[in-house]
């Protein structure tokens, strides 16, 4: 037989032999991995599995081909080292590509999972397909420049695309990135109260292009979020659900005003310690007097709720119970 096929037999044979090998190899350390708590080992290991499982066995098939030269002599372009190094390229752009792709999913969506709205999960695949494809347009333009391909025409009509691409849709970027902000900021999350332009509701969803939000009139009002990051926001639900209600009770300036104060105090304490449910018992309910006129007193109860949806409930528990108590003292209301 001739020394050129049994060279060529044994390259692919050793490529075959190391590709199964390696195949064998990341699989176990694939196991071991994922037993520790760390996540760089499992992104290491499995970015690098199939890249250089192919390596071990495309490098013995080029040079198997380089070999074959000598019995083909008419196709030269197996010598051409250029070939080696596009099957070098196209190894190290897949490691690289696939390294990152791991690193955005599996670190990505950790945190993405803290939060509840999908944005920031929607962010994440799209930063996945944008870090791909330029990885993988670097790595094109590479093997292009080795084989002498002007690379600049495919360069500047790359960039103009791109431009064309973001006055297009410029809107549509500020929307998103104006949701990323959001995201990044924090400044609301879905299910608080808050206030955005006049606009008052509760959030109900952060999305890519606008948050939308369910008004007390339970209408649904959808703001862009380029506008949202432009507003002065009004969260009630932070730094907690606490909400504060004032209710302004006007006597007769006759009124005895130790008596009418003891009594609202015993209504508000009284109140809470019935209402548990919708009444917070810290900070304390208070009674103040905050204006005297020449015909009438106005003292101010004020009490804490456990959340902004216990408004209109506590306002009509509360001045129920006051009425009634003052009437059944003989206190009159002006």
């Amino acid at each position: 037989m001739d020394p050129s096929y049994v060279t060529i037999i044994i390259y692919l044979a050793t490529g075959v032999i190391a590709a199964t090998i390696l195949h064998f190899l990341f699989a176990f350390l694939k196991r071991k991995v994922e037993l520790t708590e760390t996540k760089l080992d499992d992104l290491i290991v499995h970015s690098l599995s199939g890249p250089l499982v192919m390596l071990a066995f495309f490098i013995p098939l080029i040079l198997a081909l380089q070999q074959a030269i000598s019995l083909f002599p008419d196709l030269p372009w197996l010598a051409d080292p250029r070939i080696l190094f596009t099957c070098y390229t196209v190894i190290g752009t897949w490691v690289v590509a696939t390294f990152v792709d791991d690193l955005l999913r599996t670190y990505g969506t950790t945190l993405a999972q803290q939060t509840e709205t999908d944005l920031d999960d929607r962010i994440i695949d799209i930063l996945q397909k944008i870090a791909k494809y330029l990885i993988w347009f670097t790595g094109l333009l590479y093997v292009l420049s080795l084989f002498n391909v002007n690379i600049t025409p495919l360069l500047a009509g790359a960039g103009v695309a791109g431009i064309a691409i973001a006055l297009a849709a410029q809107d549509l970027f500020s929307n998103f990135f104006g949701g990323a902000v959001i995201i990044t900021d924090q400044p609301f999350q879905v299910g608080d109260r808050v206030m955005i332009n006049d606009v008052l509701g509760d959030v109900i969803r952060i999305g890519p292009r606008s948050t939308r939000i369910i008004t007390l009139d339970r209408d649904i009002v959808t703001i862009p979020n380029t506008k949202i990051v432009t507003s002065v926001v009004h969260n009630y639900s932070l730094p907690n659900p606490l909400v504060r209600i004032q209710m302004p009770i006007t006597v007769p300036v006759s009124t005895d005003i130790s008596r009418i104060k003891t009594l609202l105090e015993e209504i508000t304490e009284d109140a809470v310690k019935t209402r548990t449910d919708v009444l917070a018992k810290e900070p304390h309910a208070t009674v103040f007097m905050v204006k005297a006129e020449k015909a009438t007193m106005t003292f101010m109860v004020t009490v804490y709720a456990s959340g902004f949806m216990y408004n209109s409930v506590i306002q009509d528990f509360m001045m129920v119970r006051i009425v009634e108590r003052l009437k059944n003292e003989g206190i009159t209301l002006a």
